[in-house]
């Protein structure tokens, strides 16, 4: 008996050490910032061809890549940082030529119940709505962004209202330089938004901005009405701008239409129609955007191998209003990872 009761207790020592180990060694492990928050990153990348010009375009590129980290540092405080390495400003003459890393976001949010404000550089409000409805980012940018009548970031002040399910508010006071900018006047943008969902399938939104400071305010009004079902979606937006870069009655004007299609689980067939108008100044003949002002068409069918990786072919095109203006003929093939 007494050899017995010394093996059990030996068993039960070499249980008790094998408890207790790994909880001494993960008490010993120190909490570092990968364990505190998420690393994530995008990647924006396409082959393109140009169907009609003589000195045919074509090439692959890495048009955008995000990569940024963002953690929860309390019941109420989170942080989110992340890099943009691309060209913000895609019609320098170095857009096509260098790539540059850019702090897209670098805020501080705090969120208490239904209210909300990010501090920093921050994601605007004035598109991303339809941007997110839209749906295709990689391939294309939205109406309001890719026409620039406003930075799809800013430095400044957010805030974010949530009455109930249906209906939410949101509001900003802003650098009004855009996020790659550094504010170099006394000029600063503030906006005000409104999102109504009366029920699941509609989405209606209105937003207003305007500059303050010059003595000609830059001014956007928006509008946009969204319906989405389990296999199609249709959204449209109008937009007005007023005193384009605070230039005394230089309006920017137009809509957007867009689709999709689910076919299967794994492909979509979407399409998009813009105009884009700008107005004629006192004593001029031709609008003052003529050389931007258009209309452009994109459809094509998206791939969904996995969950986290999207492929595109689509066509796209640019008819432009001017008479001695470039129409443009492009078949691309977009690419979108993230993780």
């Amino acid at each position: 008996m007494e050899k017995i009761g010394c093996y059990l207790f030996a068993v039960f020592f070499v249980l008790l050490c094998n408890e207790v180990k790994p909880q001494a060694v993960n008490e010993l492990k120190k909490e570092t910032w990968a364990d505190r928050g998420d690393v994530f990153g995008v990647i924006f990348a396409n082959f393109h061809s140009d169907l009609k010009n003589e000195e045919t375009e074509r090439g692959f590129e890495v048009k955008r890549a995000y990569l940024g980290y963002k953690t929860k540092l309390d019941d109420h405080f989170s942080a989110n940082i992340k890099l943009d390495i691309g060209s913000p400003d895609d019609v320098s003459e170095y857009s096509l030529k260098k790539r540059f890393a850019y702090f897209k976001n670098a805020y501080v949010q705090y969120k208490i119940g239904k209210f909300s404000t990010q501090v920093g550089i921050s994601d605007c409000q004035q598109f991303k709505v339809q941007e997110k409805f839209w749906g295709y980012r990689y391939i294309y940018q939205s109406f309001q962004d890719v026409n620039k009548f406003g930075p799809s970031a800013d430095m400044g002040v957010l805030f974010d209202y949530v009455f109930s399910d249906k209906i939410s508010l949101d509001a900003s006071f802003l650098n009004g330089e855009g996020y790659n900018q550094i504010q170099t006047d006394e000029d600063f943008k503030t906006s005000i938004g409104v999102t109504y969902t009366p029920f699941k399938q509609l989405t209606l939104r209105l937003y207003y901005d305007s500059g303050i400071a010059y003595q000609y305010n830059q001014s956007d009004l928006a509008g946009f009405v969204g319906v989405k079902f389990d296999k199609f979606s249709l959204g449209g937006e109008y937009n007005h701008q007023w005193n384009n870069k605070a230039k005394e009655n230089h309006q920017m004007y137009g809509y957007s239409f867009f689709g999709t299609y689910q076919l299967s689980s794994k492909f979509k067939f979407f399409g998009r129609y813009d105009h884009l108008f700008s107005n004629i100044l006192e004593g001029e003949i031709n609008p003052w955007n003529l050389s931007n002002d258009g209309s452009s068409v994109i459809s094509g069918i998206e791939y969904t191998p996995i969950k986290n990786a999207q492929i595109a072919i689509n066509y796209q095109d640019k008819i432009a209003y001017a008479e001695n203006g470039t129409d443009l003929h492009y078949v691309y093939v977009n690419l979108q990872f993230n993780f």
